[in-house]
């Protein structure tokens, strides 16, 4: 991925909590007559827990289908979680009532993957802009409208007279850039990025990316960044979280992450990435058949019916995400041996 600023180390501590995210799932109801009749679900998310600090930035990973979009609109409730607890300071958001979350969701915005389906086509770009003060009205005084449209479009790369434009005379990047500046107006605590760059060319991807870092550094926000490209999670997060079927199998810093894999899967996904430095290239671990079915999981670890490590304690004992979920935690019964954290990949048989 050219032109992307490296990240920095990772921060020697962690600013406060911002968000503390305990034991979240989101369950629907199975399709088909015969499932419902059954009482099955579809575990999107399934008891997920970790902690976003003030100025920090969370990349959260993982193959499509592993519930990281459900997360993200969980958390914004954007739809409404089957259990569990998300901490804003001390607020419960999911205990919030309706009125109540309209006012508390000016401090927590999100980037959406598709920047043309995200914006009103019927708007002009100072109206999708302005859209949340007419929400809010003590967001901002109406005078104060037109300069500060003004101000959030040039920092976002674009023109002030960029305003009087619509969506479909703009490049997807652009698009992308309005729709941070809509996600900016009202100066929010938490950005939530739903695969941002996914839709946009490599290059202007590398644009994007460290435009939402600048403006990090300057607003003081936090991020919540879902990509399944891990070297765009690289460059931008200081923690990966890597989610897998409903639930993370690893968290911590992205040197321990992409530096020493624990997790079987993590290596997995590690390498299949494609590394254009020799030293970076690891040996290949190929995943074996499809990914299980969200409705009837498998027992014990969910990933053992693909892990060439997988032994019997795996069917019989899920295994718990164990360590500092703000440092390192794994859920493997193996992390800790011989055959998990640094040891030699061994890559099963196409």
């Amino acid at each position: 991925m050219p032109d992307v600023v490296a990240s920095a180390a990772p921060r020697a501590s962690l600013g406060e909590p911002l968000l503390q995210v305990r034991d979240v799932s989101k369950h629907y109801p199975a399709r088909g007559d015969a499932l419902l009749k059954a009482g099955g679900v579809v575990r999107a998310v399934d008891d997920v827990s970790f902690t976003l600090h003030r100025g920090e930035t969370l990349g959260i990973v993982g193959e499509s289908g592993c519930g990281k979009s459900t997360l993200a609109r969980v958390l914004l409730r954007l739809v409404e979680p089957t259990g569990g607890q998300a901490l804003f300071g001390d607020t419960d958001i999911f205990q919030l009532s309706r009125r109540e979350m309209r006012r508390h969701r000016r401090r927590m915005q999100i980037v959406f993957q598709d920047p043309f389906a995200s914006l009103n086509p019927r708007m002009t770009v100072a109206q999708i802009i302005r859209e949340p003060w007419a929400i809010f009205p003590d967001a901002l005084p109406r005078r104060e409208w037109s300069d500060r449209i003004a101000e959030l479009l040039t920092r976002v790369g674009l023109g002030p007279d960029d305003g009087h434009r619509y969506p479909h005379q703009f490049s997807g990047g652009q698009r992308q850039r309005i729709g941070i500046a809509r996600a900016l107006a009202l100066n929010p605590e938490i950005v939530v990025c739903d695969e941002p760059v996914s839709a946009l060319d490599v290059s202007i991807q590398a644009q994007v990316i460290n435009l939402l870092e600048e403006i990090q550094e300057e607003f003081g926000l936090s991020y919540i960044f879902i990509a399944h490209d891990l070297s765009v999670v690289r460059h931008i997060s200081d923690r990966v979280a890597v989610m897998y079927l409903g639930k993370i199998v690893e968290i911590g810093t992205w040197q321990q992450i992409y530096d020493h894999p624990a997790h079987p899967y993590t290596q997995a996904l590690l390498s299949a990435a494609p590394a254009i430095d020799p030293a970076e290239r690891r040996d290949r671990v190929i995943l074996q058949g499809e990914v299980p079915s969200p409705i009837n999981p498998p027992s014990g670890c969910r990933f053992r019916t693909r892990c060439h490590m997988a032994e019997a304690v795996c069917a019989n004992e899920a295994p718990e995400l164990s360590g500092d979920p703000t440092q390192r935690a794994v859920a493997c019964h193996f992390a800790d041996s011989d055959r998990g954290m640094d040891a030699p990949i061994q890559a099963n048989s196409a």
